[in-house]
């Protein structure tokens, strides 16, 4: 298990226009991907969108109605030629929801359980399990029965067995569903550093935000059996191509207005209670805007900057707030803002400063942080 770094040229993993149809229902639509060598990626989106389908169908569990799967440049199911390999026969490892930890064997067992189906003597099934045990932080457990362990010990138990083959590929299911916050976070670290370690590839299925935009080098957002987008963590947070990109990833906040010139930078004129504003923003590659037409201006919570007004008058980029409700949290203070009376929003505020329910704030809305959509 020589370590690799992150998003080698070496591709391990391929899939080119591969569909997957249950009935009348198309739950993988064309999708095309290719995975380097070294590279965490993640496919995230809500449940139904096709996600753990295609995992499927990198696994073999699954057989594509169209499209190609190649790994390690040999092709491993085809449409066109009407094949598919058997999961036993494309070298993957795979952790799954249940973990599918055997509670009649043991720790050394469950992990020597894929070496011995491969005929591996026994004195090297002892050295590769006890090796991995120990990088997965299980040494010592060996003769634990399956039954008594925690449910980390288990998801650790999970990818020894996963990892102790040396697969080409690790496939991870929504691996962290079944722990408690905390753990999961910790889990979430402990994969991290192991994956770093040993330069391993892998495709990491999940619906939660969090997981996908920590742990992996490029995410892959699908709807809808199809791929909205492909980038790394910050640049699909920051540059989403879609809409569905834009309000699926992290909050955001959507005010709406007129176009009132397009070019570079766009101007907008906000509509409704916020009448009489104006905002500035980049346009969204791709989509265009026309003079006079409706538009969206988005932006991040986490970009807004918070100042008391200065009783003058409406200034570009400036909006006015009122902090509805307050709550101290500890390191911060969370307000719910109402701006204009119709939109409301959560903004996180310094507790540097003591704020109040009804007062009165300026929100500035930095130019290079806000984005115009056409409606």
């Amino acid at each position: 298990m020589g370590a690799e770094q992150p998003g080698s040229t070496e591709t391990v993993l391929s899939l080119v226009g591969v569909t997957k149809r249950f009935g009348p229902s198309t739950v993988v639509d064309r999708v095309s991907l290719s995975i380097g060598r070294g590279e965490v990626f993640t496919l995230l989106g809500p449940s139904g969108c096709g996600k753990t389908t295609t995992l499927r169908l990198v696994a073999g569990l699954e057989r594509p109605d169209a499209g190609d799967i190649t790994l390690r440049d040999r092709l491993v199911a085809s449409a066109s030629r009407g094949f598919s390999l058997a999961p036993n026969q494309r070298n993957l490892g795979m952790v799954f929801q249940s973990y599918a930890v055997w509670p009649h064997m043991t720790v050394f067992e469950n992990v020597a359980y894929p070496l011995e189906l491969r005929g591996m003597k026994r004195a090297a099934i002892r050295d590769k399990v006890a090796r991995v045990l120990d990088l997965v932080g299980l040494a010592g457990m060996d003769s634990r029965p399956g039954t008594l362990l925690s449910g980390g010990q288990m998801q650790r138990l999970a990818l020894s067995r996963a990892l102790v083959y040396e697969p080409d590929l690790l496939l991870l299911d929504e691996p962290f569903s079944n722990l408690d916050a905390k753990l999961r976070e910790q889990m979430r670290e402990e994969v991290k550093i192991l994956q770093r370690r040993l330069g391993i590839t892998v495709l990491f299925v999940t619906h939660d935000q969090v997981e996908a935009l920590s742990l992996s080098d490029r995410i892959a957002v699908m709807s809808n059996g199809c791929v909205e987008q492909v980038g790394a963590p910050r640049a699909l947070y920051e540059e989403p191509s879609s809409a569905f990109v834009r309000d699926f990833l992290g909050q955001t906040v959507i005010l709406r207005g007129t176009v009132d010139s397009a070019a570079a930078q766009v101007v907008v004129k906000l509509d409704g209670a916020l009448a009489g504003h104006t905002l500035v923003g980049r346009p969204v590659p791709g989509l265009t805007l026309v003079p006079g037409s409706a538009a969206h201006v988005a932006i991040r919570p986490e970009d807004i900057e918070v100042g008391l007004p200065d009783g003058g008058a409406a200034h570009a980029n400036r909006v006015p707030g009122v902090i509805e409700t307050l709550g101290f949290v500890g390191d911060r203070y969370e307000a719910r803002m109402a701006l204009g009376g119709e939109l409301r929003l959560v903004l996180h505020l310094s507790r540097a400063r003591a704020w109040r329910e009804g007062e009165r704030l300026d929100l500035g809305l930095p130019p290079a942080r806000v984005s115009v959509w056409p409606a």
